[in-house]
């Protein structure tokens, strides 16, 4: 009887209230200024009413400070008060207004912690063949550049069909980077361009079904170089290539942020080392490479087509490395096995990106 007649008393008050949950990702707790509607990391963690109803009877008058644990610090919110520059969160919210919503949930207010060092990861990498290459080999440097937390997983889908709106409407290919998401574990999330599929959409469906699974993803686009790279004096080339990147990238980010503000968005020009390349080859300064295109392995090209012979990859990596993890290439402990000093080249090149358009 005790027992039915709690959940009785319990479900005729969800009817005399609604409901603010509170959440928590990563590690810190949601304080109240009133005290009596705070949200510690274990109650969190355990399920408990204080933060899973978080019950709104009267007047909601309320300020919460999100207060990070020791080594994280506060991201930001999500919900309510993503703008917000601090760590507090206001109400002033009426009874009649509340009353209105009986037996109703807001959408949980939630607080994301990021641990204060950076130690690697878990990305999400979906592209075609001038992008995966580069993607594949992300891993090691990580690894040897001391993120060593980092992991991975890689959707590969050969030229149009491989950027995001292909790869959504590719029905067993969506479910299988799905499924990935599903886990609610990625942070990052990259994907790439290619001008069969000039629009938004694509992105954006991915971003909405990424931030929903998990709420700090973060998502980077990179525009490769242009293809049949022969077609093109070294002069041309670069000029096509600084036009599209901010046209496209830098247009889709201003649009995602506005879109979901406080997410981090960002692009990796890393098609800006082909330019570089064919510019060191066109002044007779490019020593490793015979010529522009050969399958031989001493090109910049491996056919005609533009895809990336091994140098081309070895300062596109750099380029991803110094971009995601914000890597110092000068004291980067790695060898390309090059006389070109192609860590310098991807230093140059990530210095000279508009910062407004790096990772934050």
């Amino acid at each position: 009887m005790k027992s039915i007649t709690l959940s009785l008393f319990a479900s005729l008050l969800l009817l005399q209230a609604c409901s603010h949950p509170i959440e928590i990702i990563g590690e810190g707790d949601v304080l109240s200024a009133s005290g009596d509607r705070s949200c510690l990391l274990e109650e969190h963690a355990a399920g408990a009413d204080n933060c899973s109803n978080n019950l709104v009877v009267h007047d909601y008058r309320e300020t919460y400070y999100a207060v990070p644990r020791p080594d994280w610090t506060f991201h930001r919110w999500v919900n309510q008060c993503s703008g917000a520059t601090g760590n507090e969160c206001s109400f002033d919210i009426s009874a009649n207004a509340v009353r209105q919503f009986w037996g109703q949930a807001a959408p949980p207010l939630t607080a994301i912690f990021r641990p204060t060092v950076n130690t690697g990861l878990n990305a999400l990498l979906i592209g075609h063949s001038f992008f995966d290459p580069i993607a594949e080999e992300l891993p090691g440097h990580a690894l040897l550049a001391g993120f060593s937390d980092h992991t991975q997983s890689r959707f590969y889908s050969g030229a149009a069909s491989g950027t995001p709106q292909a790869l959504w409407e590719n029905a067993s290919k969506r479910t299988a980077i799905q499924a990935v998401l599903d886990s609610g574990q990625v942070q990052l999330f990259g994907m790439t361009y290619h001008p069969d599929y000039p629009g938004i959409e694509g992105y954006r469906n991915w971003v909405n079904y990424a931030l929903e699974k998990n709420p700090d993803t973060r998502f980077f686009i990179a525009l490769p170089w242009l293809t049949t790279p022969a077609n093109f004096d070294a002069a041309t080339y670069a000029e096509l290539w600084h036009q599209y990147h901010p046209a496209i990238t830098h247009a889709f980010i201003d649009t995602l942020r506005a879109e979901n503000p406080g997410v981090d968005f960002y692009c990796i020009p890393y098609g800006q080392s082909a330019l570089e390349l064919r510019n060191l080859y066109s002044a007779g300064n490019l020593p490793e490479v015979d010529t522009l295109v050969s399958s031989s392995g001493d090109a910049i090209y491996r056919d005609s087509f533009g895809h990336a012979d091994d140098i081309l990859l070895a300062l596109a990596e750099l380029v991803w490395l110094r971009a995601i993890y914000g890597v110092d290439l000068s004291s980067y402990n790695y060898d390309p096995g090059y006389t070109t000093d192609l860590k310098a080249i991807a230093q140059s090149i990530m210095d000279a990106h508009d910062v407004n358009y790096n990772a934050p």
